[in-house]
This record gives C-alpha cells, sequence and structure tokens, in this order.
C-alpha cells in the first residue's frame, strides 16, 4: 500500500512540472542550425505565446500563441492548437498541428494575406506587383513519400490584379484545388475575368520534378503586349486558347 502510494506522489508530481513547464525551457531543445530564431517567450510549454518566431529571416510571425490538447495525448498524439497576427492588413492565421508515429499533420489551418505580401516571398525574375486578398484553407495534410499522405485544400486570391512592364491583368477571382495523388502534390487552377480565363494543372513529383497542363485565353480586354506575349507560351487549339505544358524541376 505504501508503495502505491508512493509511485502516485511521484506520478503526480512529475505531472505537475511538466504543466508547469516554462515555455523558455524549450528554447534548448532547437538546433542552432534550424534557422529559428524565437523572441519574446512567455507562458508555459502546454499554454504559451512568442511574440516572433523567424525562419531564416524571411518567414515571420509575431503575435504567436499556442495551446496543448491533452485529449490527444491519450492517443500518443502531440497536438497544438495555434494562432498568430502580424498586425493590421498582415499575414495572419489559426488551425491544428498534430505530431505522431505517422509524421507530422495539419488540420482545420487558416491563413489571410495580401498578394503583394505572399509575392515577397517569391524570387521572380521580372517585377511584378500584385494586389488582393489570398486565403489559404487547409482542411486536412499529411506528410506522406514524397510530399503527402493526404491534402484538401483550397487557395482563393479575391479582386487578384497583376501589374508588370506589360501592362495591368484584371484576374477577378483565382481558385487553386490543393490535393494529393499517390504522395504527389497537385494544384488545379482555374480563373475567368473579362480579360483572361485560365486552367491549369500542376503536378510535383519526387525529387522536386514539376509538371504543367492546361490552357490560358486571352480577350480583346487584355492588353495587347500580354496577348503577344501569351503566344510563346505555346500553340493555340481550336478555341483560340493558348496550350500550356512545361516540364521542370524545382
Amino acid at each position: 500500500m505504501k508503495i502505491k502510494f508512493i509511485v502516485l506522489f511521484v506520478s503526480l508530481y512529475l505531472l505537475a512540472l511538466l504543466v508547469t513547464l516554462p515555455a523558455t525551457a524549450l528554447l534548448r531543445f532547437i538546433p542552432q542550425s534550424s534557422g529559428l530564431q524565437i523572441s519574446g517567450v512567455s507562458g508555459s510549454a502546454w499554454q504559451g505565446q512568442a511574440a516572433l518566431i523567424s525562419y531564416n529571416k524571411k518567414i515571420n510571425l509575431q503575435r504567436l500563441s499556442w495551446d496543448v490538447d491533452w485529449f490527444a495525448l491519450t492517443a500518443l498524439q502531440i497536438k497544438l492548437d495555434v494562432k498568430f497576427n502580424n498586425g493590421q492588413n498582415a499575414m495572419s492565421g489559426k488551425g491544428s498541428v498534430k505530431l505522431g508515429f505517422a509524421g507530422l499533420m495539419i488540420e482545420n489551418m487558416l491563413l489571410d494575406m495580401s498578394a503583394q505580401e505572399l509575392l515577397s516571398y517569391a524570387d521572380l525574375p521580372v517585377p511584378v506587383d500584385a494586389s488582393g486578398d489570398v486565403s489559404l484553407v487547409v482542411k486536412e495534410a499529411s506528410q506522406g513519400d514524397p510530399y503527402c499522405d493526404t491534402l484538401d485544400g483550397v487557395l482563393v486570391w479575391k479582386n487578384a490584379q497583376v501589374n508588370s512592364d506589360l501592362g495591368k491583368i484584371d484576374l477577378n477571382t483565382v481558385n487553386i484545388d490543393l490535393s494529393c495523388d499517390n504522395g504527389d502534390a497537385v494544384a488545379i487552377l482555374q480563373q475567368q475575368s473579362d480579360q483572361l480565363s485560365s486552367n491549369i494543372n500542376a503536378l510535383l513529383e519526387q525529387g522536386g520534378a514539376y509538371k504543367l497542363d492546361g490552357t490560358v485565353k486571352g480577350t480583346n480586354k487584355l492588353a495587347p503586349e500580354i496577348n503577344q506575349a501569351l503566344s510563346y507560351l505555346g500553340p493555340k487549339n481550336a478555341s483560340g486558347a493558348t496550350v500550356v505544358r512545361f516540364n521542370g524541376r524545382l
């Protein structure tokens, strides 16, 4: 009886230590080569906040908070409900991240940002300005070989406009459905406006190999310079749309 009491006492004591473990104690487990910089950490390991999380000084998440789902621990999984907000008219997001024996999983993730902010993460060969609001919704995603086991999401770009040296393109609304096909990532883009309509399928395969297949069609409301540039993307089909087919490697 005394041994059972001691075991129970030690178990409760260890549990209390874990519950009250300060979030700052987790920083020592992050390798210096990870590219992560975290500042302004407070709270506990189970329910805490960070003023800033930066990855390679390119991706910055501000005012990030997390809350551990205790029920997921019974299934030998770590589930974090996270949210962040980079400020007014800047990127924000929320969702759940799970880590288990099957790898990393994401559930009910929502990211909102401006198109110009999203464009800042891309290394484009020519200067391009973009406007509009971008929302990424991921209902479910999980790791697999080579990229995913499951992926169910959509990216919506509303009031989409692109401005380059050739002129301005009004895209109206761009929808990109995201899915997984035998481990490969699939994106299906659909867009239609008074100036341009697009239907493009993109496939990302093992080793960074990608395939693009679809059509792009401009109208007489599109800038002549841009309409002419479309002809360099590929031949035209019977409907007058430019056929796009590209293979390459990231």
